[in-house]
C-alpha cells in the first residue's frame, strides 16, 4: 500500500462498505459490535486514523472551542497564574475528546461582543467558554439568536450554564476564620463592581459577620482593579481612614499588594494585621509572610466547564451548573488577634 491508509482501505480489509466504516469508526449505533470489532481492528492493523479535516467537514464541526476572556490582556497574564491553570485544565479535558482551545483575547466587554459575535456568525468554534461574566453579560442574547452552545466560568446574570466556585461560601470560609481568630473590625478588599463573583464574594463576608453577630461597617469595604498596584493604593487610604485588625482580599495579587501597603505603613503582619485572600498560588505560597488563602482549584473549573460545553455540543442539551467548594489553607498571614483593634493612625513608616 503506497502513503497513508484511507478509508475505503479500511472498509476493504473489514469486509464492508465505507458507509459502514464510517459509523464504526465514529461510534454511531447502526452498526453490530461484531461489525464495530472488525472494523476496529482493521483500523489498528492498518495504524490508521481519520484526516481531521475531513471528519469535521464530514458532521460540520470545528473541532475547537472559543474560549473568550473579557477583561484586559495584563489581568489574564498576571503572575498569580489562575488563567494558566484554568487552560491548563480546559486543554485537558478538550483533549480527552478530541477537540482544541481558540483563546480569543479582548481588552474590555465591548471588545469582547464584538469578537463574541464575530465567532458566533462564522462558526469559528462548535462552542464557547467565556470567563469573568458582569452584571449585564448582553453578549448572551447573541449566542441564543444563534443557537451556539456557551459555558461561563462564573455566575452569569442571565439564565444559562456555568461553572464557578462557590464564592458566597469561598469568602464566608475566609472572614470566619479571622472572626476565629478573634479579629472583630475585618477590612474587605473587593474587585471592581461588574463582575459578579465580587457581588457574590461581598456577600458571604456579610453572611460571615452576620452570624458571628459583627457589624456591617460600610467605611471597611474598599474596591480596587485586580492588580497589586491599585491595591496598593486603595490599601494606603483605607489604613488613613479607619481602623481594624484584619483584611480580606477577594484575590492574591490584591493581597500581595495590601500586604506592601501595611508595610511600607509601619505596620507587621499578622503581628498587626491578619491577611487572608482568595487564590491560593505560587504568588500568595512565597509571598513573605506566605499568605493563609481560599484555594479555588482552577483547573477543575477549566475542566468541566469544557466538559459541559462538549455535552452541550453533542447532544443539544443543555447542563445544570456545577458549583466547586473553596478549601482555607492556612499559613502565617494571620494570627490570634490580641484583643484590641490595631489603631493604625500615626504608624506611618
Amino acid at each position: 500500500m503506497s502513503g497513508s491508509p484511507t478509508i475505503r482501505d479500511v472498509a476493504k480489509r473489514a469486509g464492508v462498505a465505507v458507509s459502514t466504516a464510517s459509523l464504526a469508526l465514529n461510534g454511531k449505533p447502526q452498526v453490530s459490535q461484531q461489525t464495530r470489532l472488525r472494523v476496529l481492528q482493521a483500523a489498528e492493523d492498518l495504524d490508521y486514523s481519520p484526516h481531521a479535516a475531513a471528519k469535521n467537514l464530514a458532521d460540520g464541526r470545528t473541532r475547537t472551542i472559543g474560549l473568550v476572556n473579557p477583561t484586559t490582556v495584563e489581568h489574564l497574564f498576571t503572575s498569580s497564574g489562575f488563567f494558566m491553570r484554568l487552560i491548563r485544565g480546559m486543554h485537558r479535558a478538550a483533549t480527552e475528546e478530541g477537540y482544541s482551545v481558540s483563546l480569543h483575547i479582548a481588552d474590555s466587554e465591548e471588545e469582547a461582543k464584538a469578537a463574541i459575535r464575530a465567532a458566533v456568525r462564522t462558526r469559528s468554534a462548535d462552542g464557547f467558554v467565556i470567563t469573568n461574566p458582569t452584571v449585564s453579560s448582553s453578549y448572551l442574547r447573541d449566542f441564543k439568536r444563534h443557537r451556539a452552545p456557551v459555558v461561563f466560568i462564573g455566575r452569569p446574570v442571565e439564565d444559562a450554564v456555568y461553572v464557578d466556585n462557590d464564592n458566597v461560601e469561598v469568602s464566608r470560609v475566609g472572614v470566619r476564620h479571622l472572626i476565629e481568630c478573634g479579629h472583630r473590625r475585618i477590612a474587605f478588599l473587593n474587585g471592581p463592581e461588574q463582575f459578579t463573583f465580587c457581588h457574590d464574594r461581598l456577600l458571604g463576608y456579610r453572611t460571615a459577620l452576620e452570624e458571628a453577630g459583627l457589624p456591617y461597617d460600610q467605611g471597611l469595604v474598599w474596591r480596587s482593579e485586580q492588580t497589586a498596584e491599585a491595591a496598593y493604593e486603595v490599601v494606603r487610604a483605607g489604613l488613613a481612614e479607619h481602623r481594624f485588625s484584619a483584611l480580606f482580599a477577594v484575590s492574591g495579587i490584591q493581597a500581595v499588594g495590601a500586604v506592601r501597603a501595611f508595610r511600607d505603613s509601619g505596620l507587621a503582619v499578622p503581628d498587626d494585621v491578619s491577611v487572608v485572600c482568595v487564590d491560593d498560588t505560587e504568588l500568595t505560597r512565597y509571598s513573605i509572610p506566605p499568605l493563609t488563602a481560599v484555594a479555588l482549584h482552577e483547573n477543575w473549573l477549566g475542566y468541566w466547564a469544557v466538559k459541559l460545553l462538549l455535552h452541550a455540543i453533542k447532544m443539544q442539551t443543555a447542563t445544570y451548573p456545577v458549583l466547586l467548594p473553596g478549601e482555607l489553607v492556612i499559613r502565617g498571614s494571620t494570627a490570634p488577634s490580641r484583643e484590641r483593634v490595631t489603631e493604625v493612625s500615626g504608624r506611618r513608616g
